[in-house]
Order: structure tokens, then sequence, then C-alpha cells
């Protein structure tokens, strides 16, 4: 071989290894860390923990890095800022704006806040700043669910498939029927372990997954593969009818996208979403120790990177220099539900929320005379798009408690609407 081909060839895998994901072992200096103060795998959701947890739990597992790129998606401040000292929230005691209800009674780390573009406000707390990565919880799904979009964009997959086209481990469990779009919609309604009823998750999944840490993993030496085939019932509700939120979902949907593609997901997340997107700092994916990326959970990224894919949504699913990043009717789907969603939506316990659906690992929500496109995360963390507004709002934090009523009605007939009032009129 030549000197000159010599070199073409290294500069050519240096590129290249630019691009690629890096897959990651736990941290041990981290973990030691950690355990200095008492926190651990095990323990690192619990009240007295997540706020210190949540800017380093990939740390505690295995992990793969998502590379920004060399485009960077600049974020102007607008020269109509948001000041939240003056906007009020309406709450059980009275007004309080919406600076005090957001730190205090949220328990909020980060916000950022675009309009037409713009930035309105962001503040970044307990330790971060604007690169800091965060973990996201649930807001991971919608990650999940971007990429299988990608895929199906580039015919690698279509969403009336059956899910055991790809992964024919399912066969006698109960997503053996399922679609791939029955899957990604999370209208399986599958039954969980007993014991985790008041749940959306199997704590087996957890285990088995490393999810809090590595020694109850042990058990499961495929990883996350172990899990799937112990669920072989479902709720007495014909496939696709009702809608369920249980994690299992998404972890399946995760797998799909890699048998389709033939390499984790996370490196369509990288290429072909985070890069496109303009991210400015990298991002980590929580992954097993086997390499399957943990779909329901896994995303650790700066709230302002979370915003700058958020406006994907309010320009059809395109960058700031015209690319389209999302497909075009992924992204209007979205928008405009359809009759499945809508009547399985009202078969699930979410709907006394509001009036809304669950689609493709989001929400779409009609909350205080707003439709509001969301990905959400159970401890507070949240990117909320809304279309007449022209709005993004990304926010993380460490809620202590998941799954609450309480919570719920804060972050979205609470804090939300009054944002989108106050751009409104700003």
């Amino acid at each position: 071989m030549s000197t000159k081909l010599s070199i073409l060839v290294i500069l050519t895998l240096l590129a290249s290894s630019v691009q690629a994901t890096t897959f990651k072992q736990p941290d041990q200096e981290f973990i030691e860390a950690a355990a200095s103060i008492g926190m651990t795998g095990e323990n690192w959701d619990s009240p007295e923990f997540v706020s210190s947890s949540m800017p380093h739990v990939y740390k505690f597992a295995h992990s793969y890095t998502l590379h920004k790129g060399d485009y960077v998606r600049e974020l102007e401040s607008s020269d109509k800022p948001l000041d939240l000292e003056r906007v009020m929230v309406q709450e059980f005691d009275g007004p309080i704006s919406a600076k005090d209800f957001l730190m205090n009674r949220m328990q909020n780390h980060n916000a950022v806040i675009i309009k037409d573009g713009k930035i309105v406000h962001e503040h970044y707390g307990n330790g971060l700043d604007e690169f800091s990565t965060h973990l996201d919880m649930s807001v991971s799904k919608s990650f999940t669910a971007m990429a299988a979009a990608i895929a199906v964009g580039k015919g690698l997959l279509e969403w009336d498939d059956k899910a055991i086209q790809y992964v024919p481990e399912l066969e006698g469990t109960a997503f053996e029927t399922a679609t791939v779009q029955e899957v990604s919609d999370m209208r399986t309604a599958v039954v969980l372990a007993a014991g985790t009823a008041e749940k959306y998750w199997d704590t087996r999944l957890s285990e088995a997954q490393g999810y809090y840490g590595q020694e109850k993993s042990a058990a499961y030496p495929n990883g996350t593969m172990d899990f799937f085939p112990l669920i072989t019932e479902r709720q007495d509700y014909a496939m696709g009818e009702k809608y369920d939120y249980q994690d299992v979902n998404s972890e399946l949907l995760g797998l799909i996208v890699d048998r389709a593609t033939g390499e984790s997901f996370t490196t369509i997340l990288e290429q072909d979403l985070l890069q496109k997107a303009g991210i400015a700092a990298d991002a980590h994916f929580m992954s097993d120790k086997k390499g399957l990326a943990m779909g329901s959970t896994g995303m650790n990224m700066a709230t302002k990177d979370l915003a700058r894919v958020g406006l994907l949504f309010l320009n059809e699913g395109r960058n700031e220099k015209g690319e389209q990043v999302l497909p075009a009717k992924f992204v209007s789907d979205l928008w405009e539900g359809n009759d499945k969603v809508r009547s399985a939506w009202l078969k699930g316990k979410e709907s006394a929320l509001a009036d809304g659906y669950y689609k493709d690992q989001f929400r779409l929500l009609e909350v205080g005379g707003y439709r509001v496109l969301a990905m959400v995360g159970v401890n507070g963390q949240m990117c909320a798009m809304n279309l007449e507004t022209n709005t993004v709002i990304a926010l993380n934090g460490a809620y202590p408690m998941a799954e609450t009523p309480r919570f719920a009605a804060m972050q979205f007939h609470q804090f939300t609407p009054a944002i989108l009032d106050a751009v409104s009129s700003n």
C-alpha cells in the first residue's frame, strides 16, 4: 500500500470513529465517589439522593456516548425575555410566581424556553450549566421512537410489520401478534409481574438491564433479552385496543430497531438525529451489559440540547438548514393522531389527566386551551411543544416521587399553560 493511500485510509478511519457511538463500562471511579455519601446503583433514585444523582446516572451503568457533530444550532436570546418572577401560576394556596413554583414545588434543575426560535428564558441549577447532561428518564422513550421513525424513513422497517418478524424470540410471549406500531403506541396491554401493578415497569426488567447497578443483573446472563420471554399474559383487551403505559414496549421497540438496522439504535440517534439537530454537547444513553440500549429510560443529555430537538417538531421535522431530520409524516401524525390512539387513550388511566392520546412514545394533551405535544419523564423531565405559540419548553428536575397525580397537575395544568399564556402576551 502506498504512503499516500495509507494516510487516506487512516484519515477515513479517524473520521468514521468520530461519528461512531462509543460503548462504555460503568465508571468505577464515580461509583466509589458516590459511595462516600452513601449513594449506590441501587438507591440513586431515592428521595435522599435523586438530586445528586441526576447529572451522573449513566455512570452507574453501561452506556453509549452519542457524540456531537461539527454543526451546532446557535440559539439567540430574544429581545423579549420572559421574567418567571412576574409570570403567576394559580396554586391551591393562591398565586405564586412561576420561578418559585418551578424551582421549589416542582424541584426543577434546568429550564430552557424558546419562542419563535429564540430563547426567552433559561436557567441552570444543581451545579449544572448549558452543556451538562441530566438523566431524562422517560423522555428517552420519545427518542427511541424517533430512531424507529428514521429507520422507517430509510426503508429498513415498517410500522405495520409484526414485531416478531424482527424478534423471533417473541414466540410464545404476550407480544407474539403485536405490530411495531402497536408496540410504539403502547397498545399491547401486557401483564407485568405480580406486585408491580401499581408501576409502569416490571422490576425484573430493571434487574436484567442493570438499571439499579450490576449485581442484580447477574441473574440475567443475556441482559434484557432474558426478560422478554417472561411476559406471557395480556389484559382482557384485543391487541391494539387499550393504551397502557409500560416500559417494556419501549425496550422492545429499541430492540426492533437494532434488529432492523443491524446496529444499536443509538447510532441513528447520534448521526441522523442529534448531530443534525445541532446539539452542543455529547449525550449518553444507558445500556445493558450486552449493548442493548435502555429504550425506556437511557437518555442523558443537556437540557438546551433537548430543546434543540424539540424545535424540529415546530418545523415539520426539519432543522434550521432545511434538512429533513425526522420524516415529515411521522411528525404530522404525532400532531394529528388517529381514531385508534384516541380510543385506546380513553381506556387507560391517563385519560383522567387530560383529553388527548399517546402515539409513538409521545403524549398529545389538551391543556389550558392549548394542544401540547410532550416528551415526559417521571421526575420533572419534559420537552413540550406548542404550534400555536411556536414554543418549546424543556425542563429537567428531580421531583422526589414518581408518577403522582399532584406532579402531573402541576406540570400540565398549572405550569405549562401559564408559560404559554405568558409567551402569547409577552
